[in-house]
């Protein structure tokens, strides 16, 4: 068993110093008939690899643990500024991170301070040499056993390139997804949450496009809604008479393109209280007009309120 985890740790060195560089100069020229991998999964493959090859070399004692507390002042700062960078692009460019906020920037940081001092290790730990002595023994072997060697070497690269590919599928898929949800209408904010029949209401957000619909599940009949502003990231509309008294789910709709097809895409659910002005006055009047207090100064003049 031991044998073999030792083989794993050259067949990683291998495919990373081997094949990972020509498959990333191979993104690069996007014409060529060649399939090269997404760039995301080129980031991941980079990092993941050496992760598991320093882990395991570790284990194995083929390499000491070194941590970044090890290393001397001009190693530090050096390794400090490279995590930094990594730390800040990865959290900018991949919303796997960014939806973390600053905090997953120091994530980011402290892993890239306690990883590149291990992968620089482990990748300087292994050379050519060591790997021409692993395929062919320094003892005496027959070509039947050399070219076995070659065909053990082979076919694992291939094994570990067959699970690289798939999982660049999976990230495929996975990124086409996200660009799709980042089609869809997001609401971040609706003024004022409690309403009479006719007031104005203002929902601010993204995505919601150049035209669509709002609609919700709580309503008397179908009906048209008067819109009174529609761009992209707000959308002023009517309260209509359709619509029922109480505590309304509402959305907006709009129609995309996606893949060749036409289809409606919806945004996330936000609340709306909806009370009538002919059951007398109540609780909910009262937290009606409080709050009015807070709210801005084009929303309130909208309705009426100077």
């Amino acid at each position: 068993m031991t044998e073999k985890i030792d083989d794993i740790i050259i067949f990683i060195w291998t495919y990373i110093v081997i094949a990972l560089p020509p498959m990333a100069i191979l993104y690069f020229f996007p014409d060529s008939d060649i399939a090269t991998l997404d760039f995301p999964t080129l980031i991941a493959i980079s990092i993941i690899l050496p992760a598991i090859g320093s882990a395991l070399s570790v284990w194995r004692k083929k390499i000491p643990a070194v941590f970044f507390w090890h290393l001397d002042k001009q190693a530090k700062l050096h390794t400090a500024a490279v995590s930094l960078l990594f730390s800040i692009v990865l959290w900018q460019f991949y919303s796997i991170f960014s939806f973390l906020n600053y905090f997953g920037v120091i994530v980011l940081f402290l892993f890239f301070l306690l990883y590149l001092p291990l992968s620089t290790k482990y990748l300087n730990s292994i050379d050519f040499d060591k790997l021409k002595l692993f395929i062919i023994s320094s003892k005496k072997i027959s070509k039947i056993r050399l070219v076995e060697r070659i065909l053990y070497t082979l076919v694992v690269l291939l094994l570990i390139h067959i699970s690289i590919i798939a999982a660049d599928g999976q990230i495929r898929a996975y990124n086409h997804y996200q660009v799709l949800l980042s089609r869809y209408p997001k609401i971040k904010n609706i003024k004022p949450e409690i309403v009479y029949y006719a007031n104005k209401v203002v929902l601010t957000g993204r995505g919601f496009g150049w035209k669509g619909t709002i609609d919700t599940n709580f309503k008397y009949k179908n009906g048209n809604i008067d819109i009174f502003l529609w761009t992209d990231t707000k959308v002023i509309f009517v309260v209509p008479l359709h619509w029922k008294e109480g505590d309304l789910d509402i959305w907006i709709q709009k129609p995309i393109e996606w893949d060749g097809k036409k289809m409606i895409v919806k945004s996330n659910v936000i609340k709306l209280h909806l009370i009538s002005r002919d059951d007398g006055w109540g609780k909910d009047d009262d937290a009606y007009f409080e709050q009015l207090k807070h709210l801005d100064k084009e929303t309130l003049e909208i309705n009426g309120y100077k």
